[in-house]
């Protein structure tokens, strides 16, 4: 095919982006955490996607067009490009969404750009959500292994955030959402005894796993908070003095950098004890002093009924149901209401 060459893809002009995009590269941005994703509206029978692996080389994206996946797509160290063929195409304008499944552990992608055949064009971004959520959490949170079953080794291609709680939730209440979450992760201990490098530490980095990049914090802020860690740090023997005061300085920061923000601290679908008690304590002093803090504790994963997905995460089901309590609780708390 060839291409325009009065046509070409403006970054900054012709796509709506979610998430946290590292720029500083000219070619264009990087994507680490999971749940990133980048929107173009356009006119045209094809597009071409250009995108390739940065950092490690298993990452994997979805293909939304018009609201559906049109292809689940793995970005190796082979990956340049990918042209998509729009089903009768006619000359409306369709909506292409790169949707970043996995995390950073997985793997960072670099998008180089879209590209029209002859007769295509560029429209304006499609629009933003009407609300703003953040998940702050663990590997729960990201959706791995949600797409896999129990005893399966835990691989990318089965990580799909975009069927996780919280982008399930986001979708129905029309919320955009930033999904700032890590596997293993803990508050005060990750999943391996590590009481280094926990959430506090990786929360204002662009990419979790590179200590040297930063978020600014002040591009993107969020209407609610959702907190939901503790799982990797029941592991572990945590004294529950040392966990509150860490929940209450991390609390803290949130309350700095979002001030008006609806804050939820939750836990589940597993809920563990010790850290149930040490999360409950940690709300009552938080709350104390800071009325915009909420709590409430997921159900309990029925795996009997449900299963579970790869090494003892929730599955897509159960995934669902959460979506459906949190809905539940942000139509309460925040008067969020659900998409018509």
């Amino acid at each position: 095919m060839e291409y325009r060459r009065d046509n070409q893809f403006e970054f900054r002009n012709h796509a709506r982006y979610v998430g946290r995009l590292d720029w500083r590269d000219s070619n264009g941005p990087l994507l680490s955490w999971a749940g990133g994703s980048i929107a173009v509206r356009f006119r045209g029978q094809a597009i071409t996607l250009r995108m390739i692996a940065k950092e490690r080389e298993d990452s994997w994206v979805d293909l939304i067009v018009d609201g559906e996946v049109h292809r689940t797509l793995h970005i190796d160290a082979l990956h340049e490009s990918t042209t998509l063929v729009i089903p009768q195409a006619g000359n409306e304008p369709h909506i292409l969404e790169v949707y970043k499944r996995t995390e950073a552990m997985f793997g960072t992608v670099q998008f180089l750009g879209f590209e029209l055949p002859e007769g295509g064009r560029f429209m304006t971004p499609p629009p933003r959500r009407e609300h703003r959520l953040e998940i702050i959490g663990d590997s729960i949170s990201a959706g791995s292994g949600n797409e896999g079953k129990d005893g399966d080794p835990n691989i990318a291609a089965h990580e799909n955030n975009r069927l996780a709680y919280g982008t399930l939730a986001a979708e129905a209440l029309n919320a955009e959402l930033h999904t700032t979450a890590v596997s293993g992760i803990g508050l005060a201990v990750n999943y391996g005894d590590e009481r280094v490098n926990t959430m506090p530490e990786q929360y204002g980095r662009l990419n979790p796993l590179d200590p040297e990049t930063k978020w600014d914090f002040g591009q993107w802020i969020p209407e609610v908070v959702l907190i939901n860690l503790g799982t990797n740090d029941n592991n572990y023997a945590v004294d529950r003095d040392e966990f509150v005061a860490k929940y209450k300085r991390f609390a803290g920061e949130l309350r700095t950098r979002y001030p008006d923000a609806l804050v939820f601290m939750t836990l589940g679908p597993f809920i563990l004890s010790p850290v149930k008690e040490h999360i409950l304590a940690s709300y009552e002093e938080i709350r104390a002093a800071d009325p915009k803090v909420r709590c409430f504790l997921f159900d309990p994963a029925d795996v009997e009924r449900d299963s579970l997905g790869e090494t003892g995460h929730p599955n897509v089901i159960t995934h669902r149901l959460m979506a459906e309590q949190l809905i539940r609780v942000l139509q309460r708390d925040a008067g969020w209401q659900q998409r018509e």
